[in-house]
């Protein structure tokens, strides 16, 4: 069985692409052998990766030396982020890159812009996981467009019930949500701007956490909506967290791919999303808003919320969307790679 090594930034629950490896791993761990090695971070997925056989190291402990040792002796390496991806390529292994993002601030430098077109030479293959990041690639690093390919991201749907939800319009509370890093790409602070222009009986639930939860905490202070903002902190149950809320919003300045807007739809919630590459192709269109355009977004939601016929039908065409997103056939289509690319050296 040949040996497949993933090297990447660390294993937490709320991050898609960690989401990502771990539900790949478990389709495909009949096909190959896996191991992951963490440059930096810890891996919340113990458990379920020891039950698959998957062994789980740590740069910190191995040293960098200690780590190309253990790229080396893999039959493929697939590496994903920075800076693992610059660690990948000390390996003499085959090595594929996956580009999780359509924008990253290291490749604002000239430099490292020059610098990454040289050495992404060296990759066998190079994934993008939508076609918005796949451009924004290309146009940035000029790499072959031979060895450029998509795979959309995928998720496991049958974590999440794919059925459509039905509004009560008699809830005294309509539950408003959104799972993500408190980080700056997300742009919650619309989403806590947006509580100012909703009722009273609109509440705001944020799963996640991250260095930016007090300075939000703050600002929903400061707008005086603090009370109808609940702070979940990080969530290991996202279905559960997802079946509890009515509607979902993705307020991301940009994304990938957006695996958290395909998860709550398939968990049948009407989901709104920002009408940026990543997420235009994933989100229902009529669900699209701008950056930052919070009167058109509460619009939208209040829209939504008086209309249980709309809700409705809404839930139903999420459901369906969500489907195209099976995780199933993102697994086919790398573990295809894997073969090409080891049968290939």
């Amino acid at each position: 069985m040949k040996k497949i090594v993933h090297i990447t930034n660390d294993l937490q629950r709320l991050g898609g692409v960690q989401r990502l490896l771990v539900d790949l791993m478990t389709l495909q761990n009949n096909d190959f052998k896996f191991e992951v090695i963490l440059t930096r971070g810890k891996n919340e997925y113990v458990d379920e990766l020891k039950a698959l056989g998957v062994e789980v190291l740590h740069k910190s402990e191995l040293g960098l030396l200690g780590v190309i040792k253990r790229l080396n002796k893999a039959d493929l390496v697939h590496t994903h982020l920075f800076p693992s991806i610059y660690i990948a390529l000390l390996s003499s292994t085959p090595t594929i890159v996956t580009e999780h993002n359509p924008h990253y601030r290291r490749r604002d430098l000239p430099l490292v812009k020059f610098l990454e077109r040289i050495l992404y030479k060296k990759f066998k293959k190079i994934v993008c996981i939508s076609q918005g990041v796949k451009t924004v690639f290309l146009k940035n690093i000029k790499a072959e467009d031979s060895k450029t390919l998509v795979i959309h991201n995928g998720v496991n749907l049958d974590r999440f019930s794919q059925k459509e939800k039905l509004l009560d319009i008699k809830k005294q509370r309509t539950k408003i949500g959104m799972v993500g890093r408190f980080a700056p790409q997300k742009d919650i602070k619309t989403l806590i701007k947006l509580m100012t222009l909703l009722n009273s009986s609109f509440e705001l639930h944020l799963a996640g956490d991250g260095d930016l939860r007090q300075e939000y905490e703050d600002y929903c202070k400061s707008l005086n909506v603090d009370k109808k903002v609940i702070f979940h902190g990080q969530v290991n149950n996202v279905p559960h967290f997802l079946d509890s809320l009515d509607i979902y919003v993705q307020s991301s300045h940009w994304e990938g791919f957006g695996i958290a807007v395909v998860e709550a739809m398939a968990a049948g919630l009407p989901t709104f999303a920002t009408n940026v590459k990543g997420l235009d192709n994933i989100a229902l269109t009529e669900a699209l808003f701008e950056v930052g355009d919070v009167d058109t977004l509460a619009y939208k939601i209040q829209k939504l919320a008086n209309n249980v016929d709309e809700y409705n039908r809404i839930s139903q065409a999420v459901v369906q969307q969500a489907k195209h997103f099976s995780i199933n056939n993102t697994a086919i289509e790398h573990s295809a790679i894997y073969n090409e690319v080891i049968n290939n050296v």
